[in-house]
C-alpha cells in the first residue's frame, strides 16, 4: 500500500512540473519621475583654454505615457584671464519645458524613445573685466569694469533621444538651439557668456548634453501608451456619396441608374 501511495504521489510531482513551467510572471510598464545629471557640463574644462566650470540636474515625469514635462537648473563659472584682461562671468539659471515621443513603444518594458521639445530658461549672473591692458603715446593705462548684475530670458527646440540601458537607469542626449529673448544691457559690454545659453558672438548658439538618469518606478500599469497621431483632418469630401473622390462614388451612380431603368 505504502508503494502505491509513494507511487502516485510521484506522478503527481511530475505532472505539476509542466503546469510551474508554463506558469509566467506577471509583466507590468513601470513609470514615475527621473532625475540625472548632464555629463558635458564636467567636459567643458577640458574644452577650451578659459576656465569654465559648472554643473546641471534634470529632471522629467511621464504624462499621458508619450508626454515628459521637464525641468532643469544649473550653475556656472567663467575665468577668462588673457595678457591684456580678465574676464568672468558667473550665475545660475533653470529651464522649463516639454518632451514629446515621437516613436512607437514596442512593448511594456519598452522605455526607449526619440524626442522633440521646447524649454523656456531664465538666467540670473554677473559679468566684470579686471586689469583691461591699454596704451597711448605717453603711457600704458589700466582699467577694470566693475560688476554688473544681468538677467536672460530665452526659448530651446530639443531634439534627442533616451534609452534603458538597465532596469531604472537611462542614458540620453539633446542637441539644442537657443533663442534669446530678452537679455539686461550693460552700457559697458555685451555679456561674452550666458549661463544656461553659451557663448553669445553671433547667429543661434547650439548646445549638446549628455546625460545618465535615474527612474523611481512609482506607478504602473498594463497598458502600452499609444503613438501620438500627428496627421489632420479628413478631406470632408470622403464622406460625402456625391463627390467624385469617394471610392463608393461610381457605385451609387450605377446603382442609381438601375433603379432608374427599372423605374421605366
Amino acid at each position: 500500500m505504502t508503494r502505491i501511495l509513494l507511487s502516485i504521489l510521484a506522478l503527481l510531482l511530475i505532472s505539476s512540473f509542466p503546469a510551474l513551467a508554463q506558469t509566467k510572471a506577471e509583466t507590468w510598464r513601470y513609470e514615475g519621475p527621473r532625475i540625472g545629471m548632464d555629463l558635458s557640463r564636467f567636459l567643458l574644462p577640458y574644452m577650451q583654454s578659459a576656465k569654465r566650470n559648472g554643473w546641471e540636474i534634470q529632471a522629467d515625469i511621464p504624462y499621458k505615457g508619450n508626454l515628459f514635462p521637464t525641468f532643469e537648473m544649473g550653475m556656472q563659472w567663467y575665468d577668462d584671464k588673457q595678457t591684456k584682461f580678465e574676464y568672468k562671468n558667473n550665475g545660475t539659471y533653470a529651464r522649463v519645458g516639454v518632451d514629446m515621443n515621437i516613436v512607437k513603444f514596442e512593448s511594456l518594458k519598452d522605455h526607449d524613445f526619440v524626442f522633440v521639445g521646447f524649454r523656456y530658461g531664465y538666467s540670473v549672473f554677473n559679468q566684470q573685466t579686471d586689469n583691461i591692458q591699454t596704451a597711448n603715446y605717453w603711457e600704458a593705462i589700466s582699467t577694470n569694469l566693475p560688476r554688473h548684475d544681468m538677467s536672460a530670458h530665452w526659448g530651446e527646440l530639443v531634439f534627442g533621444m533616451k534609452g534603458e540601458l538597465l532596469p531604472n537607469f537611462f542614458f540620453g542626449w539633446s542637441l539644442r538651439a537657443k533663442i534669446p529673448i530678452v537679455v539686461t544691457k550693460d552700457i559697458n559690454m555685451h555679456p561674452y557668456i550666458i549661463p544656461g545659453i553659451g557663448k553669445t558672438g553671433g547667429g543661434t548658439p547650439f548646445d549638446f548634453s549628455v546625460g545618465v538618469y535615474y527612474r523611481f518606478p512609482i506607478f504602473r500599469s498594463k497598458t502600452i501608451p499609444k503613438p501620438i497621431k500627428m496627421g489632420g483632418a479628413k478631406h470632408p469630401g470622403l464622406n460625402n456619396e456625391n463627390d467624385p473622390n469617394n471610392p463608393d462614388y461610381g457605385g451609387s451612380q450605377s446603382g442609381g441608374s438601375r433603379n432608374f431603368n427599372q423605374d421605366r
